[in-house]
């Protein structure tokens, strides 16, 4: 069993300290080992996590063949130059990426919504969720920018450095708006808004379960 697992009330704790580490050294990661090194530590701790929930065999091959394939795709863009296939490797890469993510928030974010117990290993996979949500939008602004280059009013992918696309997307879910970047075309406003929307609906839901189930374990500790 790997050494994520072996207490099943902390398997989130991993998780959460990697998302952590890698949003704050973002600015710095850039093609080259050091990013291969983070998005593989980040794979590897999305799919064990993953494999924690029992899902049907079929489905965890092919999310496995996807993990597999990001981490692919990282590693030809980090030692060959694809400067010639630069618009639709982007695009494949950022696809691949923001599915992975995405399957993660939901399958982790199930399971928290349906915890028994609420435990703080339940809160640090609810505050994961809510990265890896910032995240996934990451992705979905940069297809948007690499599809429209006046998506917004400044380019959000420089020198191969996701780092103002991340910057623009927690801003929008935290619903903080700096305001240094505007989303121009319909798509990205679309988009700009239903991030807004749903870092607000999932932080109120997650409260409120967790306040709930809090609630209902009280009469449950008295006894």
């Amino acid at each position: 069993m790997s050494p994520l697992l072996k207490n099943k009330h902390q398997k989130y704790r991993q998780l959460l300290i990697v998302l952590a580490v890698i949003f704050m050294v973002s600015p710095f990661l850039k093609a080259g080992i050091g990013n291969i090194l983070s998005i593989s530590l980040l794979l590897y701790t999305i799919i064990v996590v993953i494999n924690s929930f029992a899902l049907p065999r079929r489905l965890m091959m092919i999310y496995g063949a996807i993990a597999i394939t990001a981490f692919c795709l990282e590693v030809i863009a980090s030692v060959i130059d694809v400067s010639d296939l630069n618009q639709p490797f982007t695009l494949i890469s950022q696809v691949i990426f923001a599915i992975y993510l995405a399957g993660a928030a939901y399958w982790i974010g199930r399971d928290i919504f349906t915890a028994p117990n609420v435990t703080i290993d339940t809160v640090r996979g609810g505050i994961s969720v809510y990265m890896l949500i910032g995240f996934v939008w990451a992705l979905l602004y940069g297809i948007v920018n690499t599809l429209d280059a006046n998506a917004f009013s400044q380019p959000l992918i420089q020198q191969d450095s996701y780092l103002r696309t991340i910057h623009f997307s927690f801003t929008t879910l935290t619903t903080l708006g700096y305001g240094d970047i505007v989303p121009l075309s319909e798509v990205a406003q679309v988009l700009t808004n239903l991030e807004a929307i749903v870092g607000q609906m999932y932080s109120s839901v997650l409260i409120a379960i967790l306040i709930g189930s809090y609630l209902a374990q009280r009469p449950n500790r008295k006894r």
